[in-house]
C-alpha cells in the first residue's frame, strides 16, 4: 500500500522537471563570452607551427572547435570552405582547433574535403574550456580587436546553430568593422 502511495508523489515532480527541462533549448541563450576578450591561446598544429590568438590580432577570426569524428562537423564543412573561400581574402582568419582529435586526421579531413586553415591541437582542451566548447562543432566569431561577437554551439548549417546565410551576414559585418 505505502509503495502505491509513494509512486506518484516521485513520478509527478520528475515528469514535471522533465517537462519544464526539454522546453528550455540551451543553444538559444547567448554565451557569456559575447561582447567580452575572447580567451587567449598559443597551440600548435600537425607541422610544428604555433599559432596564438595575439597573431591573429587586426584580423576578423573564425574559430572552429570540430573533430573528424564528428558527423555535425562533417554536416557544416562545406558551408565553411564557402566562408572561407569568400572571406580569407578579405583578411578574415579561419582556424580549426582539434576537439578531442588529433591534427594530422584533421590535415587530411582538410586535404579530403577542401579548406587550408590552420588545424591546431588542444591537447589539455584549455582552450576548449575557456571558450566554453560542451562539444563540436561550435564555432566562435572574433572581431579584429580581438572581441568575441558570436558563439555558435552546434553547426554553421540549415537548421543548425546558425544558418549559412546568417553566418555569412555576421561575417559581412566584421569585415566592414560593424561588430
Amino acid at each position: 500500500m505505502r509503495r502505491a502511495l509513494l509512486a506518484p508523489i516521485i513520478a509527478v515532480p520528475v515528469l514535471l522537471l522533465l517537462v519544464l527541462g526539454f522546453r528550455h533549448d540551451p543553444n538559444s541563450t547567448v554565451s557569456t563570452l559575447v561582447g567580452k576578450p575572447a580567451p587567449e591561446f598559443v597551440l600548435r598544429s600537425a607541422d610544428g607551427r604555433t599559432v596564438s590568438l595575439a597573431s591573429l590580432h587586426g584580423h576578423p577570426v573564425v574559430l572552429n572547435f570540430w573533430a573528424t569524428w564528428c558527423a555535425s562537423c562533417l554536416t557544416e564543412h562545406q558551408n565553411l570552405v564557402a566562408a572561407w573561400r569568400r572571406y580569407a581574402p578579405k583578411g578574415v582568419e579561419f582556424v580549426g582547433i582539434s576537439f578531442q582529435d588529433s591534427t594530422a586526421k584533421g590535415n587530411e579531413f582538410l586535404q579530403q574535403h577542401g579548406g587550408a586553415w590552420p588545424v591546431l591541437a588542444d591537447p589539455d582542451e584549455a582552450t576548449a574550456i575557456s571558450y566554453g566548447v560542451t562539444g563540436p562543432p561550435e564555432t566562435v566569431l572574433i572581431d579584429r580587436n580581438g572581441i568575441v561577437r558570436l558563439k555558435a554551439p552546434g553547426a554553421v548549417a540549415d537548421g543548425g546553430a546558425i544558418s549559412p546565410s546568417g553566418f555569412m551576414a555576421q561575417l559581412d559585418r566584421l569585415v566592414r568593422g560593424q561588430a
